[in-house]
């Protein structure tokens, strides 16, 4: 096995503790157990040594790879356990020394979300009233809160504060108090316990605190990016003043923030709670190639919760292929994985990987009209997904179709019609509703109307008036219409997208939910059926039995982390999108370098190509020529990740050193960016590659820039502003044409709605969509 001389460095470390910095794919897995061996080959006894990971599958990877290394050496295994178990075993310890009363350990997340919903509630009503219920969102919402408390050590007041949570969820102080109630007077404990229970007993018991420490002369932990405060306070008692750390991770990938994770653990937290350490790199990637090392340095490069550490490509590796797609074109997906097919090459050796699960919906679609089989993991699939649900339950009622169903069917629709906008009451009432008016969907008005009761709040009473009046409005709706236009005429009527920014838990929760419904109606548009045809349609892909053990699997780049593909996909590359920008114009900052530490993993996932999908945008072709690395400051559609990644010089440098006498040898490379690519050449010794900076006069930038966003066919006079916003105002979009603006939801980022000539109801951020005025 030939190791790096980097490797060699960090498998023959001895004295003090470690921190190393590992790029993605560098071979640290191999690196960790090289290191184990050489330290029992030293004498180290195993029962000296613990490796520490975050979860069971990379524990059981990591006891296969040491146990075939260590299989002819004659020497034990060391301790190798996840956190959690880790916990368990100190619970128990402290249990027998009567530390920690005996509880029972549940695993059943079920009987977690029923003991967190009816504390839930319990809050709810004190602060509302009797009527009052709290939703799904909050419920899910007070389950990630109750996560966070456990994964810290402060109050859950603190945690609340630290999170910056809305003032709506105020009471979800109150709710978790009756939480631990309720958990203590059934003497259980969940998973998250395992963690928390036993370090706050170490942190109140100094004799305990001794008792636990210096049992070991190392530690090493994988995946240190992953840590929470409660896992660094644990690592630091299981340590004590004689163990050696080793920590091994990559700040670039820490994306759990929403679970505690914080890159501030490697850059600083480290080094304070295990002093001097000795820092180590893994800038070697076994993964991918130069194209993709490139594009990811350009981009990581822009973050500043970093440790500056550099990327490059092991020779031998892959040509990874970069490659940048219209997301306009229908059939883009399919033609694809059909080219990716026509090679030989396998459906399981790709996947499509989703920033927010509302982008899945276009990729189900796409791919279910093409006869592709999917697996989709971590979220409903799309006819199954609430907000498809009603807006075909609307298009169904509108075309007095829904009848014809079948009564569960009907029920399921209705039950997701009644939700969306919510009519105020709770789930039992709203199904028993949903069950009566399946009898006959036209007569719904009138069973709604049967809900009104005396002792009802009067604003319970306003919703369900106004969804009586809802009804009559969907059955006099003309069906005529394309069904793109009849749901965006009901999208409108309803605002909805208000609605889902006004009820759920989280702003990229509504935007999740809000692009489910644009990709949704956007795949209307192009098929440009009436309501009725395109119904009949949805039917067709709903009966397909597309089946097999060569499948695609659709996922979320969370749940990607550390993993691989031949080819990796990512759909949905619009500003705003994808990076997420809050409602509230939150795309700077922290969180600008979370997003963009999402993308970094998104793309190092891929082997042998990776490919990009984004809205069209010449502004980016521009960028691709001038082989910049930085987004316009206005005017862009595609995601500024794609601009800060220079995939125009990343391609053509990658190619050059892959091919260094194909592509004219001797001509200089010009690029409007080129420091990381100098850094690279450098790195990977090459000097026979010429770089040159391309300059571009200022004015000529805007100017093409401007030129390129124009709308092809108008003239265009002022450029809109944030502060000329005015509803009735008319104005022109590069692709809608003209339109009048009919609402301003959001005057900080400029969301509005404007009315075209064609489509109706559509939502816009003015930064992201540039709008002008008519001459």
């Amino acid at each position: 096995m030939q190791l790096t001389e980097e490797q060699q460095q960090i498998i023959q470390h001895s004295q003090g503790h470690a921190l190393v910095s590992a790029v993605a794919g560098s071979g640290k897995t191999t690196t960790m157990v090289e290191h184990i061996r050489v330290l029992l080959e030293r004498g180290c006894m195993p029962k000296e040594l613990m490796v520490l990971m975050f979860n069971r599958s990379a524990r059981d990877g990591f006891v296969r790879k040491l146990a075939g290394v260590l299989a002819s050496t004659g020497y034990g295994m060391p301790e190798i356990r996840t956190f959690h178990s880790l916990g368990l075993r100190l619970v128990e310890s402290f249990t027998r020394k009567g530390t920690l009363p005996r509880r029972r350990l549940v695993s059943d997340d079920g009987l977690k979300e029923k003991l967190a919903k009816q504390a839930l509630n319990h809050a709810y009503k004190e602060e509302k009233g009797n009527h009052a219920w709290a939703s799904k969102d909050d419920l899910e919402e007070f389950l990630r809160f109750i996560e966070l408390v456990k994964a810290d050590i402060v109050s859950p007041g603190e945690c609340y504060e630290q999170q910056g949570l809305s003032k709506k969820y105020q009471y979800f102080l109150q709710a978790y108090d009756f939480f631990e109630e309720g958990r203590l007077k059934q003497n259980i404990r969940f998973f998250d316990d395992l963690l928390h229970e036993p370090v706050m007993a170490l942190k109140e018991n100094p004799q305990l605190a001794e008792w636990v420490a210096n049992r070991v002369d190392h530690i090493i932990v994988d995946e240190y990016q992953d840590i929470n405060e409660v896992q660094q306070q644990l690592l630091k008692f299981i340590g004590g003043s004689r163990a050696r750390v080793m920590a091994v991770g990559d700040v670039d990938q820490c994306i759990y923030e929403w679970r505690g994770a914080r890159p501030e653990y490697i850059t600083s937290r480290f080094q304070y709670d295990f002093p001097a350490p000795r820092r180590y790199t893994l800038s070697y990637t076994f993964r991918f190639g130069h194209n993709l090392s490139l594009a990811a340095n350009h981009l990581i490069g822009h973050n500043l919760k970093r440790d500056r550490k550099f990327c490059v490509s092991h020779t031998g590796n892959h040509d990874t292929r970069l490659g940048l797609y219209n997301q306009q074109e229908r059939q883009g997906l399919a033609d694809l994985l059909g080219q990716w097919q026509g090679k030989g090459r396998s459906l399981r050796e790709a996947v499509v990987l989703v920033r927010l699960y509302g982008m899945s919906v276009p990729v189900e679609l796409s791919l279910l009209e093409a006869g592709i089989p999917y697996r989709l993991e971590g979220h409903e699939p799309v006819f199954e997904c609430r907000e498809v649900q009603a807006l075909t339950g609307y298009l169904m009622l509108c075309t007095r179709t829904l009848i014809a169903e079948e009564q569960a069917t009907r029920i399921e629709l209705l039950v997701a019609m009644l939700s969306q906008p919510h009519l105020g009451i709770r789930q039992e009432e709203l199904e028993r509703l949903a069950a009566k008016i399946a009898v006959d969907p036209e007569e719904g008005g009138e069973q709604i109307l049967l809900m009104l009761s005396a002792d009802m709040p009067g604003f319970v009473k306003k919703k369900i008036l106004q969804a009586a009046d809802d009804w009559q409005w969907l059955l006099r709706r003309k069906v005529e219409k394309r069904a793109d236009l009849l749901l965006r005429e009901i999208v409108e009527y309803f605002d909805l997208y208000e609605f889902y920014h006004k009820f759920s838990s989280r702003q990229v929760v509504a935007e999740s939910r809000i692009e489910t419904c644009r990709a949704f109606i956007d795949f209307a548009q192009g098929l440009k059926l009436s309501a009725e045809d395109f119904l009949a349609h949805l039917q067709e892909l709903q009966r397909q039995n597309i089946s097999g053990e060569d499948v695609l699997l659709i996922t979320s780049i969370h749940r990607a982390k550390g993993l691989e593909w031949p080819l990796v996909v990512v759909p949905g590359l619009e500003d705003g999108v994808f990076p997420f920008i809050s409602r509230a114009g939150e795309g700077s900052g922290d969180s600008l370098e979370d997003e963009r530490r999402l993308f970094y993993v998104a793309i190092t996932r891929g082997i042998e190509q990776v490919a990009l999908f984004h809205p069209p945008d010449l502004s980016l072709s521009a960028n691709i020529e001038s082989g910049g690395s930085s987004a316009p400051k206005d005017r862009f559609v595609a995601s500024r990740f794609l601009f800060e990644s220079n995939m125009g010089l990343s391609e053509k440098l990658g190619d050059r050193l892959y091919n260094p006498d194909s592509i004219e040898p001797d001509k200089p490379l010009e690029a409007a960016d080129i420091t990381v690519a100098e850094n690279y050449l450098q790195t990977v010794g090459v000097d026979s590659i010429a770089l040159k900076q391309k300059f571009v006069p200022k004015r000529i930038r805007d100017r093409e820039t401007e030129l390129l966003n124009l709308h092809a066919h108008m003239k265009p006079g002022h450029t809109l502003r944030i502060s000329d916003l005015k509803v009735g105002l008319t104005v022109v979009h590069k692709m809608f044409g003209a339109g009048k603006i009919q609402k301003i939801l959001d005057w900080s980022q400029g969301r509005i709605v404007v009315d075209f000539t064609e489509h109706r109801g559509v939502t816009l951020i003015v930064s992201r969509a540039p709008l002008s005025l008519p001459n």
